[in-house]
Parts: C-alpha cells; structure tokens; sequence
C-alpha cells in the first residue's frame, strides 16, 4: 500500500501566494540589479497587502458573525412578541376582569347624584379570539441580497 502524504493543512490562498512569491523570486533572479531591485520592492508591497487583505477579511468575518448573532437575537425578540400578541387570552381572566371592572362601575353610578343605575345584569365577557390567515411570505426585493447565514462576498 502507497503511503500517503500528510497534508500540512494549508489552503488554496496559501499555496497561491507562496507559488506567486516563488515566481517573483525568479524573475528577481533573472532580472539586471536595476530591476531585480523594483521586483524586491514589489513583492514586499505585494505581501503587505496581501497581510492587510488577511487582517481584514478576519475582521470582516468577526464584524459579520457579531451583526449575525444580533439580528437572530431580535429576530426571535421579535417573533415572541408576536406570538404574544396573537394568543388568545384566557377566558378565566377576563370575566374576572370584566366583574371587577363591572363593580367598580357599579359603585360609582350609584354614588352620583340622579341614582339611577345603567348597570347590565351580566359582565360583559370576552368572546374566542378569532385568528387571522397566516402572513404570507414577501418576495424579496433585492435579488442580490444575501441570506442572514452567509457573509457578503464582496473585497
């Protein structure tokens, strides 16, 4: 059995860089000092920039997972206030609710000066909350907009 070579793990982009910086080290080679000399510099501006690019792409991805975890954070605030907002209410709660409301304005009535009472005989109570149709889904605007789980792809 053939044995097979351990793989240092390195990526696409670190194999395309040390394979350009090896081209430039033999143009460097080939070149008259003159020129080898402005190959020397291109190459220390090339890995500077590549250094920068790195740095940033980092922070990119950081500044992404954050913005991510915090619009899937208000995202869920959001859907549970929703949710609270559209469950029907107790029907235990709002008779006892409407009696004490009921009583309350019972004692006032009759504490004012005519005495005449427009009380109702029943509480009114809370009838089923009916439920709206569910929400359709909204077609987006933007066809190039990316999803919330993938970062821009742009730089």
């Amino acid at each position: 059995m053939a044995s097979r070579r351990r793989s240092t793990g390195r990526g696409a982009r670190e194999r395309a860089r040390d394979a350009l910086e090896d081209s430039l080290h033999q143009l460097e080679k080939q070149l008259p000092k003159n020129l080898s000399r402005m190959v020397r510099q291109l190459r220390a501006n090339l890995r500077a920039l590549q250094s920068q690019i790195e740095r940033l792409r980092a922070d990119r991805d950081v500044r992404w997972a954050r913005l991510q975890t915090q619009v899937r954070r208000d995202a869920a605030r959001l859907f549970r206030r929703l949710e609270k907002a559209v469950e029907p209410k107790p029907t235990s709660r709002t008779v006892r609710a409407s009696r004490a409301a009921a009583k309350k304005r019972g004692a006032r009535s009759t504490s004012r000066a005519g005495g005449s009472s427009t009380r109702r005989s029943e509480p009114l109570q809370a009838g089923p909350v009916a439920r709206s149709a569910p929400l359709a889904a909204v077609p987006r605007r933007d066809p190039g907009a990316t999803p919330i789980g993938e970062p821009p792809t742009a730089i």
